[in-house]
């Protein structure tokens, strides 16, 4: 199973006769941003609805869409799987199925790593998607092996990864899984997934927030 075409697959579902799959999605870069301490590439965001949301990756661009444009695409590349799911992210947002719309100050980079090596304390962890601060997580034993994996975690370059749903209904089956920060918020969510972003922002300061009128 692909990840990332099944998650598409669930938001068409779930928008189905809503009309809101043709309105105008935003796509642009913010070469500004602070990104997730467990994501590496460029931040780019997606606008929709008033609200704005962010991926984190190395095939960023530029571009006014819809959402109907991953109905039934192939989605086969780095470029549109990454699109794909910063569209995924500011939907889930809008509709309020997900809280987080991009990634937590810097200052809070310390706790949310410390409160990540608690829940992963002893245990040894396979990544799918380089996150080299994980290896500042006391007490947590980094694997290069999914089947001695105690528990698998999954960021913004796993989640567009082709082979991620093979690996875990293969050797990661039955595994716990985990998506870490503001990239796999929207699919990790549509997947029904557990997603690890305790500090992630919810949604830009100067976006209007429609389900408060008035402000």
């Amino acid at each position: 199973m692909d990840i990332i075409t099944e998650a598409v697959q669930r938001l068409t579902e779930i928008m189905e006769c809503g009309g809101c799959e043709e309105m105008g999605v935003h796509l642009d870069v913010d070469p500004d941003a602070d990104n997730c301490q467990f994501e590496r590439g460029a931040c780019m965001t997606a606008s929709f609805g008033g609200r704005i949301a962010e991926f984190v990756t190395d095939s960023p661009f530029r571009a006014m869409t819809k959402i109907s444009f991953m109905f039934g695409a192939p989605l086969d590349n780095p470029a549109t799987r990454g699109a794909a799911c910063a569209i995924i992210n500011v939907t889930t947002a809008f509709f309020c199925l997900s809280r987080v719309r991009r990634a937590c100050p810097v200052a809070s980079h310390s706790a949310c790593l410390k409160e990540l090596a608690g829940e992963l304390v002893g245990r040894r962890a396979f990544c799918i998607g380089p996150a080299p601060e994980l290896a500042r997580a006391a007490g947590v034993y980094p694997t290069e092996d999914i089947v001695a994996a105690d528990i698998i975690l999954v960021n913004n370059e796993g989640i567009i990864a082709p082979d991620l749903g093979d690996l875990l209904s293969g050797p990661g089956k039955g595994k716990r899984v985990v998506f870490l920060g503001p990239s796999t918020a929207g699919t990790s969510r549509l997947m029904e997934g557990e997603h690890w972003c305790p500090y992630g922002l919810p949604m830009l300061e100067d976006s209007p927030d429609p389900s408060m009128p008035g402000r």
